[in-house]
């Protein structure tokens, strides 16, 4: 980014001035730790990491107790002579079952988990910067629309001065009806046209506050981010094709599923597990004072080998290898897409620059036109409205200026978001950078804990 942009851009922000404005990157920054949206995919990726501690309980043992009452009534009649009985038996017991081969099945199950988790925080720096985005792109909308209402404001009063110097030429002869009514005309157009930009600034300013989490007070001209940019093309894109998040998350997709399906083929084969338990039982049978106990203690291994299962297992088998195939396409697929994305926003960034060169050539032409259509009209060589007319193009091309400003820094944010540099860490917030690995790190490891940390 050139300075001169930036010292240009400094017209869009002539509101009143407090002590002190905020900065584009500043804004940024509390998107990034108010903005909605980011939070709750934060939120949805900690409860991706929990399916890593649910792949890993295939490794531990499950233990529980149980227990048993059971009381039996028995009535006997034969021939008229009828006699009764009861027992009542109460047992409890603790069991556990420790796997010991599953198949390869839990290893492939974690493997596949922690890939999942990978592209999960991918696809979390993704909505980061978006939200980044957003955020820089709701700043400049509002610093541009800001910009066109004192355009639009200061030309509205110098139409209302040309529109008062024709009444009073007017009324000494010196134009005509037409001249007041087009000098009329023009003034009311841009009247409207000043309420139609303060709307639009209205409308900026609450998709600002959406995005950002708080309203727009005087904001300041963007920073410099110069120093962030490629120098060409090909750089942008060779540093995309290492660090784009988009694809960094089609290969982790890809990853996960190729263990996904090692983890179901696993299910054809034996698994082995240590199943213990210890059981204490009371029995009260009928006609017996006192209680019989029985204590068992059971230790063993059990094997299972499975033969078949009505194809279930092989057509899971079968549909985790197509969403392979279709894996390995989408990876294909986010390398191409994150070409055309450089590229796009290569191109933009660089005919923004461009048409910002062109149309200050443009303005200076304008301004030049105008002078000398007034010293021409003074004289008497040109009309009214070749005056109205110089006023407008002279509009027009400054309202074309910042657009074009906003449009050039617009361009440049797609293109750091292309690259994968959009992020609060790259852009340098001011901001405690959130870090997804160190929640996973402390999820994973997990046996029993039930809490939450909503941070």
């Amino acid at each position: 980014m050139k300075k001169s942009f930036v010292s240009v851009l400094m017209l869009a922000t002539m509101l009143s001035a407090p002590a002190r404005a905020e900065t584009i990157f500043e804004a940024m920054g509390s998107a990034y730790n108010n903005n909605p949206t980011l939070q709750a995919q934060r939120a949805y990726t900690r409860s991706v990491d929990e399916n890593v501690a649910i792949a890993r309980s295939g490794y531990r043992p499950n233990i529980y107790l149980a227990g048993t009452y059971q009381e039996v009534n028995s009535n006997d009649d034969l021939e008229s002579n009828t006699s009764s009985s009861g027992n009542t038996a109460k047992s409890i017991s603790a069991n556990i079952s420790q796997p010991i081969f599953s198949g390869f099945q839990t290893v492939n199950s974690v493997k596949s988990a922690d890939s999942q988790v990978k592209a999960e925080q991918s696809n979390l720096m993704n909505t980061e910067q978006n939200i980044l985005l957003n955020a820089s792109t709701a700043y400049l909308n509002v610093v541009q629309n800001a910009a066109i209402v004192d355009l639009q404001k200061n030309n509205e009063k110098l139409l209302k001065k040309r529109l008062d110097e024709t009444l009073e030429r007017f009324k000494v002869g010196e134009v005509t009806r037409t001249d007041v009514s087009q000098a009329r005309a023009r003034y009311s157009s841009a009247k409207s046209e000043r309420i139609s930009s303060e709307g639009d600034l209205e409308a900026a300013q609450a998709e600002y506050a959406r995005i950002i989490g708080n309203e727009p007070k005087d904001l300041s001209e963007p920073g410099d981010i110069n120093d962030l940019l490629p120098k060409d093309f090909e750089s942008a894109y060779e540093y995309a094709k290492v660090n784009s998040y988009t694809i960094k998350q089609a290969q982790h997709a890809l990853d996960a599923q190729e263990y996904d399906v090692a983890a179901k083929t696993g299910a054809l084969l034996p698994s082995v597990s240590l199943d213990g338990s210890v059981a204490k039982t009371n029995q009260n049978p009928a006609g017996i004072i006192g209680e019989h106990t029985t204590d068992d203690v059971t230790l063993g291994l059990n094997l299972t080998v499975p033969l078949y299962e009505a194809g279930e297992t092989r057509a899971k088998i079968r549909q985790s290898k197509y969403l392979k195939w279709q894996a390995r396409e989408q990876v294909l697929e986010a390398e191409r897409q994150v070409r055309s994305d450089v590229k796009s926003a290569w191109e933009y960034m660089s005919s923004n620059k461009a048409q910002l060169n062109s149309i200050k050539d443009q303005i200076r032409a304008n301004e030049v036109a105008l002078d000398g259509v007034q010293k021409e009209e003074a004289l008497g060589n040109r009309t009214i409205l070749d005056v109205l007319n110089a006023y407008q193009e002279l509009l027009n091309s400054k309202v074309e200026e910042v657009k074009a400003k906003r449009n050039y820094y617009v361009a440049s944010m797609n293109l750091l978001m292309a690259m994968g540099k959009l992020t609060a860490k790259d852009m340098k917030l001011k901001v405690d950078i959130y870090d997804a690995n160190k929640y996973y790190e402390e999820t994973k490891g997990k046996w029993l804990s039930l809490s939450v940390d909503e941070k």
